[in-house]
Order: C-alpha cells, then structure tokens, then sequence
C-alpha cells in the first residue's frame, strides 16, 4: 500500500548528509511565465551548502563595515567577520594585524635562551617561542 508523504510515520527530525530531498523548481516559459514544476533531487549536505551560499549572498550586502558595538558578524575588507566581544584592546579593535603586532611584542619580551624553569615558560629562539625545559638543579 502507498504512503503519503504527509504520513506521521515518515517525519524525521535531523537528515544526514547523504539523505537524498525531493523538491519541486518552478519551470517557465521564454516569456517567464510559470507553467508547472519539474522534480528535483538534492543530497541534504549539498542542500546544505547552497542554502548557506544563498543566505550569505543574501546578507552580505546588509552588514556593516566595522564590528558592531556589542559585538556581531561584520564585512572586513569583504570578508565576513565576527566579533563576539565588545570593548577595545589599547584603544583599538584587536584586528588580526593588532594580534600579530601582540604576538611580537611578546616573543621580544622572552628571554633569548632556556631559564631551565619548565613548566608553562618559554623563550625566545631564534623567534620561535619554545617551552622550557627544567634543568637539573631548578
């Protein structure tokens, strides 16, 4: 016997990626008139993908340029961005370049050979912070 689709026994309530979905595309003539539906198939991982594709074309163009007071997605250099902080660091947003700037001022402040001190320490070789190793004696 046949099953509806709108049969209670064939809800589901999360799809897996290689579900396949059927869904109906409007069909058209030269002049853009509808004139039926054409089935269609999807796995839901592609779905997934296009609706996000689709979603951020669609909001793209409305969000700001700089992140929010109070934190939120923003477009940086049109690239999408997220600030879920509020607040500054030093007076400035702390931007991947502020970060990298950060980061360098703290491989300079470590000291240029191993202190033997273990533990959560580190210094400076050659630029690249490396973890103490405890010496004997320390």
């Amino acid at each position: 016997m046949p099953q509806l689709a709108s049969d209670p026994a064939l809800t589901q309530t999360s799809v897996q990626a290689t579900d396949l979905l059927v869904f109906l595309r409007p069909v058209t003539d030269v002049q853009g008139t509808l004139t039926g539906y054409a089935p269609c198939n999807i796995t839901a991982g592609n779905f997934a993908s296009s609706i996000l594709a689709l979603g951020l074309t669609r909001i793209g163009p409305t969000l700001p340029t700089a992140a929010p007071e109070g934190g939120g997605w923003f477009l940086d250099a049109g690239v999408l961005s997220y600030s879920p902080i509020t607040g500054t660091e030093s007076g400035v947003i702390l931007t991947p370049a502020a970060q990298g700037k950060s980061y360098d001022g703290w491989i300079a402040s470590l000291p240029t050979s191993d202190p033997g001190t273990g533990g959560n320490t580190y210094w400076n070789n050659n630029g690249v912070p490396t973890p103490s190793i405890v010496s004997a004696g320390t």
